[in-house]
């Protein structure tokens, strides 16, 4: 069997140091990356594609579970939370089967945890299952962070944190999705599924298999060929929603 390649996120570097000596002691694992914080985290899990991620849980700026919330279907991971949340996190864990680290961990609790993902390393959709689960619970609630509100755009040096008021449009752009404000554009390593699963359905809508729009930017709304809508935006986008989409959309905007 390959080994296991591992990424640690955790905003401690003596937690990172730790773990990264225990896992030495593991033949059946490859350590590829040592994440410093959820958005370093989440580029290098798109990127590097990992079988098993160790997530911190409580991390500033991008907590643990926003980290997996945010992972593409099709790049998910084996994931095992760490945590020093005792009383919740015992339960929202067990209630949903996955597994976690309660620090302070040894190396035979760690070996267990391993051992788990290689016995149950089939189904990735399982475990999305799981931590939406886990996002229900009161956990979450917990350590809710002040950016949960807001998409990460990446950059060179830096992350932008755009808030979802901003967000005019979210289109596909060939594997990868394009996010418009009124006055920029980003290209994202996301899927279209994602920002949907992710965004406030209240604020959001998904017009057609290829663009979700925010709400709010919505300027005017024209009568279209076959039963759609031809849609601008605040930012003087068009699209066009589709048959099915252009009735719920009535509904939607009460009109």
């Amino acid at each position: 069997m390959s080994k296991l390649r591992v990424l640690i996120a955790d905003d401690e570097l003596p937690a990172r140091n730790k773990m990264k000596r225990l896992l030495k002691k593991h033949d059946n694992v490859e350590l590829i990356h040592m994440a410093e914080n959820g958005f370093d985290a989440l580029e290098h899990i798109q990127s590097l594609k990992p079988d098993l991620v160790f997530l911190d849980i409580e991390m500033p700026g991008m907590n643990g579970l926003e980290v997996a919330e945010n992972i593409d279907l099709e790049d998910m991971p084996s994931v095992v939370f760490a945590t020093a949340y005792s009383e919740h996190a015992i339960k929202a864990f067990e209630l949903s089967a996955m597994d976690y680290l309660l620090k302070p961990f040894n190396e035979e609790r760690l070996g267990q945890a391993i051992e788990k993902v290689i016995e149950n390393r089939s189904d990735s959709a399982l475990d999305k299952n799981k931590i939406a689960q886990i996002l229900k619970s009161e956990l979450a609630e917990d350590i809710k962070t002040p950016f949960s509100n807001k998409v990460p755009i990446p950059t060179r040096d830096r992350y932008k944190l755009v808030d979802y008021s901003e967000v005019v449009c979210i289109e596909v752009e060939e594997r990868s999705v394009r996010l418009f404000t009124k006055e920029k554009s980003y290209l994202l390593n996301h899927t279209l599924d994602t920002f949907e699963r992710k965004l406030p359905q209240d604020q959001f809508f998904r017009v057609n298999r290829s663009c979700i729009i925010g709400l709010k930017h919505v300027k005017e709304i024209v009568i279209w060929f076959g039963n759609r809508f031809k849609i601008i935006l605040s930012n003087d986008k068009e699209v066009i929603s589709s048959r099915e989409k252009s009735k719920v959309l009535k509904q939607v905007l009460k009109f």
